[in-house]
């Protein structure tokens, strides 16, 4: 690890296991005390509901509507995918609905920042791995 990488003053590769584990308590703190909302892109719409967690991106797909263009097989595979993502980040349950110009997708819970962050990744990924000016 650098030695330019400290925390309050300290080099991290000097730190005792106990003195990490306290700051990555501290960073997490941190973390949950900003506003989801300082961390959104302008093109994520994030709503929260009764039931969980909206997570959305729409997309100008070569002006033919996203909704028409993915197989059934497509659709597994991105949600395969999100699988994935949701088992790492610790939000199981989430389902990937394809709406005519954006993917949703719907978290059954409440997410945290990192899981936010997280999930607005993987929606920029997903948009590059769909977007159809790649198809050949």
């Amino acid at each position: 690890m650098s030695r330019d990488v400290a925390w309050k003053g300290r080099p991290i590769d000097e730190m005792s296991r106990a003195e990490l584990m306290e700051a990555l308590k501290t960073a997490v703190q941190l973390l949950q005390s900003v506003s989801p909302n300082s961390f959104i892109r302008p093109e994520i719409e994030v709503t929260e509901t009764p039931t969980g967690t909206v997570v959305a991106r729409t997309f100008k797909w070569a002006f033919i509507p996203a909704g028409h263009l993915w197989s059934d097989e497509d659709r597994r595979f991105v949600q395969t995918r999100l699988d994935a993502l949701a088992a790492r980040y610790g939000f199981p349950g989430a389902v990937v609905r394809f709406g005519i110009d954006r993917i949703e997708v719907d978290v059954p819970r409440r997410l945290q920042v990192e899981q936010l962050l997280a999930l607005q990744e993987w929606l920029a990924c997903e948009k590059d791995s769909l977007d159809i000016s790649q198809v050949p």
